[in-house]
């Protein structure tokens, strides 16, 4: 299952593939989709001198640093690390999906770079590189196994936060009629489960809400994501979502007089009176911790790493529109949700209305992450 033809899909943080109670099967009850493991954090913090200062990296980003989304937190936190660890970095924009991917990462590391991050989820030409530089650590967000020894990949449960909005907009919206822009289709993350989990949590709070769905084919395009954003507001959506890079989305939303859910980052600026909530990323701590490793000698790759709810990943702050009354209900789940409690348990039907998660039954985290290649059921895919 891949998020861009030859590519994998994308992914975020600190937990390795073996969960506090988590089982990899399809249907399980889990621990609680907060949960943290500490597997991959420790191993530097007992080890004294750690130095980091002027340690070579290169960053491969797909589209523009600047983009008030996906690439803009990934810029972020490499800033971050130039700036408290001393690493040095040389980044590429824009790069495009071909073997010039894979020049890039070996040319970087001919140049002396001891890491390569990959926050533009370049996959199998990413991992190309990564093949031919074996003694270089690799940290990308795509995560699908098996890839090269020396990869580590991560990534943030971003369906809780895509819950707790899809909770927010069925609430607002009278209609109960959602407009989201997929970049690719049926793609396990972060399509899927973003708007899965957005439309469980619509009907959540509005029965018989509906996802109306327009296939962008691009992660950033914003002319064309302008385009559909309209047109499914013309079909009817009252409500905004995304997994675009950037907040078009929003944009739109506020053109548009209706609501606007953020996909990266927090977006009340691009829409200050539309914007509902988003999902916010710092990936700092999990690439500090990396970082330290690789200085240490104690990184090891082969491994996803996943984070909930916590220093790499929190709900925005509301919109200010918001009403109070939608806040306090969504405030109370997104409390339950750091608890533990799992929101995605069954009966949950496709859009056949074949029954996929039965009573009693819930989605573990790696099933929602790998294996949710299925769309449930009010979903409605445009084009």
């Amino acid at each position: 299952m891949v998020r861009r033809p030859m590519m994998a899909k994308r992914r975020r943080h600190l937990v390795a593939v073996k969960r506090v109670g988590m089982l990899v099967g399809v249907l399980s009850i889990t621990v609680g989709a907060g949960a943290t493991s500490t597997s991959a954090a420790t191993s530097h913090s007992t080890v004294k001198d750690i130095s980091t200062k002027g340690l070579k990296t290169g960053w491969i980003y797909d589209g523009s640093v600047a983009d008030k989304g996906y690439d803009e937190e990934w810029y972020d936190a490499q800033l971050y690390l130039e700036k408290h660890l001393g690493i040095t970095a040389t980044f590429t924009q824009n790069t495009p999906y071909t073997s010039q991917w894979t020049t890039t990462g070996e040319r970087m590391a001919d140049a002396g770079a001891k890491i390569l991050y990959d926050p533009g989820d370049g996959g199998s030409l990413f991992f190309a590189a990564c093949k031919a530089e074996p003694k270089v650590a690799c940290i990308e967000s795509n995560g699908v196994l098996p890839f090269p020894k020396n990869v580590v990949s991560l990534y943030d449960e971003n369906w809780l936060p895509a819950y707790l909005e899809g909770m927010a907009a069925g609430l607002l919206s009278k209609t109960g009629v959602i407009g989201f822009l997929a970049a690719f289709s049926n793609t396990p993350a972060p399509v899927n489960e973003t708007l899965n989990a957005l439309l469980l949590g619509c009907q959540a709070t509005h029965p018989g809400c509906k996802a109306l769905v327009d296939v962008v084919t691009s992660w950033y395009t914003p002319p064309k994501e302008t385009e559909d954003a309209n047109a499914l507001v013309d079909a009817g959506a009252t409500v905004l979502g995304s997994t675009e890079n950037d907040p078009i989305a929003i944009e739109v939303a506020q053109k548009r007089h209706i609501w606007g859910l953020g996909s990266w980052g927090n977006g009340v600026s691009s829409g200050p009176t539309a914007f509902v909530t988003s999902q916010i990323i710092n990936w700092a701590p999990s690439l500090m911790t990396l970082t330290e490793q690789v200085a240490d000698g104690t990184f090891h790759g082969g491994r996803i790493e996943v984070f909930g709810f916590g220093p790499g990943l929190k709900l925005a702050p509301w919109g200010p529109k918001v009403p109070k009354s939608v806040q306090e209900k969504v405030n109370t789940a997104y409390s339950q949700m750091l608890k533990g409690k799992n929101f995605f348990c069954g009966p949950i039907y496709d859009t056949s209305g074949k029954l996929r998660v039965p009573k009693g039954k819930c989605l573990t985290t790696m099933y929602i992450y790998d294996g949710w290649n299925w769309y449930v059921q009010g979903v409605k895919i445009s084009k």
